[in-house]
């Protein structure tokens, strides 16, 4: 294969990276002939002189170029291998960064068109549902949601050590709880520790025994949260909930997706109005409160 077909298809890979027609001729004049000044990039390259400069830093943000601080300026390409991994990584960093973008504006369109005239209203008999992406987002839906309450809460959690550090941060989750509490409202509060059905030994669990003793005074002393509340009481199972789900007033559901980075977190919160699974959802979280949970403390 001749240079000239060699440097075709490295303009189609450029070019596909989304590099700028200057760009590419900039990085390939470098990779032909490296050391230049940027008035001789320009000249080489046929690229304004009004442009090359900002050129030349665009390649150096995408690590494909490094500059020596000389009087002028030397440039040097860096060598192909190493460009097409760091441009690669750089279109990934970007690709994210326009994902993220676009939940942040998702979020916002879909409340937007949820509380407009724009879109038809099902019937509240209907399944209805929603979803919120990100941390931020899931709690402002839960506060949002906790304070329509009128009847009844059945919450699940998971626990584990790293509960009890972040439990001081989650202020506004918590207080609006108790604030559903004071107006009358049941709360049920299930926790449950991530292992799977195998059998735990009786050390284990007088250690999650000891964790969820010292979750409950976490919760009276940073909430108010008292199991001697009339209305509000909370459990453990030693096992794995396969899918966290929360049961608003027999009709509404928020089930919860972990943040696999960060598992103490909950990343996405789908809003699901539906009495029917509502129902179903409430009769499996009242079988195993009443015949697995334990509010033992120690």
């Amino acid at each position: 294969m001749s240079n000239n077909q060699i440097i075709e298809e490295l303009k189609t890979f450029l070019k596909n990276s989304k590099l700028s027609t200057y760009e590419i001729k900039a990085y390939i004049t470098l990779l032909s002939v490296n050391n230049l000044t940027a008035r001789e990039i320009s000249k080489r390259g046929r690229i304004p002189t009004g442009r090359i400069y900002d050129v030349l830093e665009e390649l150096k943000n995408k690590d494909m170029i490094e500059i020596q601080e000389d009087r002028p300026k030397i440039y040097r390409a860096h060598p192909p291998d190493m460009v097409f991994n760091n441009l690669i990584t750089y279109m990934k960093h970007e690709s994210q960064k326009t994902i993220d973008s676009l939940y942040g504006q998702a979020k916002i369109l879909e409340e937007k068109i949820q509380n407009s005239r724009l879109m038809f209203k099902e019937d509240a008999s209907r399944v209805f549902w929603s979803t919120a992406f990100g941390t931020p987002a899931v709690l402002e839906l839960y506060i949002k949601k906790f304070n329509e309450l009128q009847e009844e809460l059945l919450i699940t959690g998971f626990l584990n050590e790293n509960t009890l550090k972040i439990l001081p941060r989650a202020t506004k989750f918590y207080k609006a709880i108790y604030n559903a509490i004071k107006r009358g409202i049941q709360v049920k509060y299930l926790w449950s520790f991530e292992f799977d059905d195998r059998p735990l030994s009786d050390g284990q669990k007088e250690r999650n025994l000891d964790l969820f003793n010292k979750l409950i005074k976490s919760l009276y002393n940073l909430f108010n949260l008292s199991v001697k509340l009339d209305a509000f009481e909370t459990k453990l199972i030693h096992r794995k909930i396969p899918t966290y789900y929360d049961i608003f007033d027999k009709k509404r559901i928020l089930m919860k997706l972990q943040n696999p980075l960060q598992p103490s977190q909950i990343f996405v919160g789908m809003n699901i109005l539906d009495p029917n699974l509502a129902e179903e959802l409430r009769k499996k979280f009242n079988t195993v409160w009443m015949f697995e949970a334990t509010n033992e403390t120690g």
